[in-house]
């Protein structure tokens, strides 16, 4: 019995991943190289000048700059808008390859793959 429901699950787990693959939306700026830099600069600085309070309010405020300032500086990195076959759309870093809106695609690992063909 139970070898006959391990394979029953099995069988039903490979159904589940086969078939729909997401699809590209639309694109959006991705700054999270300047929210780090500018998060940690602000609290070693924020730190440094008015205790811990200083380092809280520094790195939420220059965290908040350093994402400005890089989209402002055209240094954004590509993001991606992708929707799933349940309509749920997520944002999801590229900084490897261009993608076009209508592509298919797998997000694996909070990356986008090429969808996996199907004959």
């Amino acid at each position: 019995m139970n070898k006959s429901l391990l394979l029953f699950l099995i069988s039903l787990y490979g159904a589940a991943s086969v078939g729909y693959a997401d699809e590209v939306i639309g694109r959006a700026p991705n700054n999270t190289a300047g929210h780090f830099i500018g998060g940690w600069t602000g609290v070693m600085t924020g730190g440094v000048v008015a205790g811990p309070v200083g380092a809280i309010l520094g790195g939420l405020g220059i965290a908040w700059l350093g994402g400005q300032l890089q989209e402002t500086s055209g240094l954004s990195e590509q993001a991606y808008q992708v929707s799933n076959e349940h309509g749920d759309v997520q944002v999801v870093r590229s900084p490897n390859r261009q993608w076009k809106i209508g592509d298919q695609v797998a997000v694996v690992a909070n990356r986008l793959q090429p969808a996996a063909k199907q004959d």
